[in-house]
């Protein structure tokens, strides 16, 4: 959907009205994660905004709340949920991982997969 630019409070509306709060994204400072959107604010007249979301990691979940200027880039998550760390097919992290299911796939900023097939948040 939205891949690699910063999201707008309108992109961030268009989104909230697919129904769908679950999605991969880039976050400033945190890395790439798979999150759902919890709650959010938005001013479309000044284009400013935060999202909170609940980031899921292979240990332990967390909540976040963040600008809508520190989030870039959306695509819509239909995987599992929870998401399913560690198991056979996997989510790559960068040359390692093992693949992602039926042939989805989740990027990621690192340049090595860990074992069973998280790789690095991208810093």
């Amino acid at each position: 959907m939205f891949q690699y630019s910063r999201l707008s409070a309108q992109e961030v509306k268009d989104i909230l009205n697919t129904g769908n709060f679950y999605g991969t994204t880039n976050i400033v400072g945190y890395g790439q994660a798979i999150v759902r959107i919890l709650d959010y604010y938005l001013n479309l007249q000044q284009n400013t905004g935060s999202i909170q979301f609940l980031i899921y990691t292979p240990t332990e979940d967390i909540k976040i709340a963040v600008s809508i200027e520190d989030v870039m880039g959306w695509t819509p998550y239909t995987g599992p949920i929870p998401p399913q760390f560690g198991h056979q097919g996997g989510l790559p992290g960068g040359m390692g991982g093992q693949g992602y299911g039926q042939g989805q796939t989740f990027p990621s900023g690192g340049s090595q997969g860990t074992p069973g097939g998280w790789g690095t948040w991208g810093y």
